[in-house]
This record gives structure tokens, C-alpha cells and sequence, in this order.
């Protein structure tokens, strides 16, 4: 009773948040707050329904999530509200739900997969839409700033960077968690990742990123030394993975923008770099002098009344560049909704 009734307030809490998300580019913090209230009721009157020898997996599987989520905030993978729905969603669904063994502290990463699966899916759909349609896909593609052109000697560079330092981490996590590793590789995984995009904003030159490869190669030559050297060939498979995804991503960044007339201009918008820098030599007060294109950045009724103002002079144009919005809850719904279909149907 206690999964069925938690599946339900899941359910409902991903469709109205997924409302909130499309309408008004928000999830609102009275429905996780209400969501988070039920729930905990629920858990207290069934608490005879709780399988108690798995309470500490539980939180700790919870307690991942926050981090993960957090990290996820911190590196505009998703926004604060996304963030806090999948942190109350782990909370909300029983850890003997997913049906693991007891040393996988993370199960919520099956829910994650499934989430990002979605939004992946839809990501390459809609962008081979859009790519078709565009006139000019050839010229863009081949403009400043393609992987061909300009980014390749920093890609092998950071490839390689990467590549030496979670072999590092990896061997040694193998060699004295090897338990750990077993359970856990999807969230070792998702660990490097952070931690290799971490590296790849606070590092912005290339002599940096050299002299960290020169590092991390010598640490991995000591390390052989102590242990033993063990060859782990780069998969050229992966590699050539890695490269589409590299171009697939150059490509659907061109289509996460659009040009709209600023009468059309509506809070909640979020204005592009190129835009915003439209308005540094402007004397009009209360234009937005900065953007992280991001939902951080999102546009006031005040800061688009001063735009209209700033579109009437001389120095104006009738038009700006946002970045498009793509609602994450609807994924996150979706992933969820598989995710039961699954584990109470089939």
C-alpha cells in the first residue's frame, strides 16, 4: 500500500509541476513544499509498511541526490526547481522499490538515466527537425567557432586529461572499494564527469591543462610502480562517442536561440549574451547589463518596460535574441512515469 499510495503523489506532484514548467517556466516551492508534507504524513501512518533494515540506505540514497542535484544546479545542467523536484521525488519513493542490492547506495540513478534518456531523445529529435529546416545549416556549421576549425587541439588536450585522470581515480577506488565499485559504477561515472567539468571551468588556458596531464601521467607512472602496471587501452570506440557527441552539441547550441520582437517580450525570458550586449552604451536605466543565459538570469517586468523604452532611440532595434526555454519536468514526468511502469506493472 505504502509504494502505491507514494507512486500516486509522485504521479501527481510530476503533473503539475510539468503544468507550472510550461506555463510559467517555473516549479514552484509551496507545491514541493505541499508534495513534501503529504508524503512525510504518509510515511508516518504506514510506518509498519517501511522496511526498517533499509531506513539508513534510504538516506543516504537521499542524501546523494541532494548533492547530485546540487551539482547539477551549479553546473546549469538543470535549474534550482528541477533540482529540488528530483531531491523530493528520491525522498518520496520507498528504497525497496527499486530493487537492489543493499550496497548500491544511489539506486536513484536508474530514475536519472531514465530522466536524461528522455530529454536526450528529444534533444536529437527536435534538433534534426530544426537542422533540416534550416536554410542555412551548411554556412552556420562551417562559421568560427565549429569543432573542425577551432576546437579540436583543445578537445585531444582536455580528451586526454580526462582520460589520465580517471584512470587514476578509477584504479584506485578498484583497488581498495572494489565493493563500492562494483554496486556503484553508474554513479562513479556521473562522479567524473562532475569532477572533469569542474576541472574544465576552472581551467581556461591550454598550458594549464598541459602541465595537469603532465601531472596526472606522472602520478599514474607512480602509481604502476606501487601496484603493478596495468594497460587500459583508450576505446576508440568511446572516443569516436565522445567526438559526435562533441559535434552533435555544436550543432544544437545554433537552435537555442530565437529572435523576438521586444513588444512580444515577456517575464521569465531569458535574453541572450549577444543581446545584452546591446545595451552597455545605452543612457536608458534599468536595461539588464548582464546574462548567464540561464534561469538565473531571467527577465523583470521592470528590466523589459526599460527595453521597450531602449528600442525608441536612435541606438534601438525592434527585436533581441532569447535563449530558448526546454522545460525539465515534463522529463522528469516522463522518466517517472516508465520508471513505475516497470517496477508496478511489469
Amino acid at each position: 500500500m505504502l509504494i502505491y499510495i507514494q507512486s500516486f503523489i509522485v504521479f501527481i506532484l510530476c503533473i503539475c509541476t510539468s503544468f507550472t514548467d510550461i506555463k510559467s517556466k517555473k516549479i514552484y516551492n509551496k507545491i514541493i513544499i505541499y508534495a513534501f508534507t503529504l508524503s512525510s504524513i504518509v510515511y508516518i501512518c504506514l510506518w509498519n509498511q517501511i522496511e526498517r533494515c533499509f531506513i539508513i540506505n534510504h538516506v543516504i540514497n537521499v542524501f546523494i541526490t541532494l548533492i547530485l542535484s546540487f551539482a547539477f544546479f551549479y553546473f546549469k545542467i538543470w535549474a534550482a526547481g528541477d533540482a529540488k523536484l528530483f531531491s523530493l521525488i528520491s525522498y518520496m519513493i520507498p528504497f525497496s522499490m527499486y530493487e537492489v542490492n543493499e550496497h548500491n547506495v544511489f539506486p536513484s540513478m536508474y530514475l536519472l538515466i531514465l530522466i536524461f534518456g528522455v530529454a536526450f531523445i528529444y534533444v536529437v529529435i527536435e534538433t534534426i527537425i530544426l537542422w533540416i529546416r534550416d536554410n542555412k545549416k551548411f554556412s552556420n556549421f562551417s562559421q568560427k567557432g565549429s569543432f573542425i576549425k577551432s576546437n579540436w587541439k583543445d578537445f585531444i588536450v582536455q580528451y586526454f586529461v580526462a582520460y589520465f585522470l580517471v584512470l587514476l581515480i578509477n584504479n584506485i577506488i578498484l583497488r581498495f572499494y572494489f565493493d563500492f565499485y562494483r554496486y556503484n559504477g553508474a554513479l562513479l561515472i556521473i562522479c567524473n564527469m562532475l569532477f572533469i567539468t569542474f576541472l574544465y571551468r576552472v581551467v581556461n588556458k591550454r598550458k594549464y591543462y598541459i602541465g595537469i596531464l603532465a601531472i596526472a601521467i606522472i602520478l599514474n607512472i607512480i602509481y604502476s610502480i606501487i601496484f603493478g602496471f596495468e594497460f587500459h587501452s583508450i576505446n576508440i570506440k568511446m572516443l569516436f562517442v565522445i567526438i559526435l557527441l562533441f559535434l552533435f552539441r555544436q550543432i544544437s547550441e545554433k537552435y537555442n536561440y530565437e529572435n523576438i520582437e521586444v513588444e512580444k517580450l515577456k517575464p521569465g525570458m531569458i535574453l541572450s549574451l549577444q543581446s545584452v550586449l546591446l545595451f552597455f552604451n545605452s543612457r536608458v536605466k534599468g536595461l539588464p547589463k548582464q546574462t548567464t543565459e540561464t534561469t538565473d538570469s531571467r527577465l523583470t517586468k521592470e528590466e523589459i518596460d526599460s527595453i521597450k523604452r531602449w528600442c525608441k532611440t536612435s541606438k534601438g532595434q525592434k527585436s533581441v535574441v532569447i535563449v530558448r526555454h526546454m522545460p525539465f519536468a515534463p522529463f522528469i514526468c516522463i522518466g517517472v512515469t516508465i520508471f513505475f511502469i516497470f517496477k508496478l506493472f511489469l
